[in-house]
């Protein structure tokens, strides 16, 4: 099984920084030609942009994160423990909008993600999540406004109860060709926590970050900006509490 990383920061109202990183587990057919697609007991008018097949329509609601002896179920076990105040999101749906899945999170509208040859469409505004990240806006703005069903769908929820911190496991989609490393369907996991400046700075205690051996690759420039909304000490705060935290694991 293979996992990978993704971390990021963010500006956010009130709770000023937002930390967020994403682990992925790597774990097709005839055209949906029906006016209609039904996915997991929802319908769906189908128009030009469905290309979401049978074949991968039946691997929705497998819910092997919920299966105790499955070996994704006990590695999600495994790192919701290693975050006891966090809320834990498992059972989300999975098709979400192209809002939730791209715009939300600043995909440019030529992005090659929105191709219809890398992710499959319910239809020109609906999908199959291509990543767990779909789900980061709708939980953060879940929390501000206090909507309580979908925050009552969190385990450990009062550990943060406005999602102040969360972790999101589940099952992804994307048109990717199968080899040793890839799979149409697969699973991550996403981790976002928000603090205050204040916060930030009283959990970087000198011992702590000295105890931690770090090796960083990036490269921060024109390609790979820092967004205007933070200073470079935010920067820099943010990525030694990420790593410290993945070392910790």
């Amino acid at each position: 099984m293979a996992m990978s990383l993704l971390m990021g920061l963010r500006r956010l109202p009130g709770r000023q920084l937002q930390m967020s990183a994403r682990w992925r587990m790597y774990s097709s057919a005839q055209k949906h030609d029906t006016p209609v697609m039904e996915v997991l007991g929802s319908r769906y008018a189908t128009d030009e942009w469905t290309n979401a097949t049978t074949a991968i329509l039946d691997k929705t609601g497998r819910n092997l994160l919920h299966q105790e002896s499955h070996p994704l179920a006990i590695l999600k076990n495994l790192i919701f423990r290693e975050f006891p105040d966090f809320a834990y999101y498992d059972a989300l749906n999975p098709v979400v909008t192209t809002y939730q899945n791209f715009d939300s999170l600043g995909f440019a509208k030529d992005h090659p993600g929105r191709a219809r040859t890398d992710t499959y469409y319910v239809n020109e505004s609906t999908l199959l999540r291509t990543h767990t990240s779909a789900h980061q806006r709708q939980l953060l703005e879940a929390g501000v406004a206090g909507d309580t069903h979908l925050l009552a769908q969190a385990k450990n929820r009062l550990a943060a109860p406005n999602n102040e911190r969360f972790l999101v496991a589940a099952d992804v989609y994307r048109r990717d060709e199968i080899d040793a490393s890839h799979y149409p369907a697969f699973h991550q996991m996403e981790g976002v926590c928000t603090f205050t400046r204040d916060e930030l700075r009283r959990a970087q205690a000198p011992e702590l970050l000295n105890a931690t051996q770090l090796t960083d690759s990036t490269v921060i420039g024109a390609s790979n900006p820092v967004q205007a909304e933070h200073s470079a000490e935010d920067v820099a705060l943010v990525a030694a509490h990420m790593k410290r935290t993945m070392n910790n694991m």
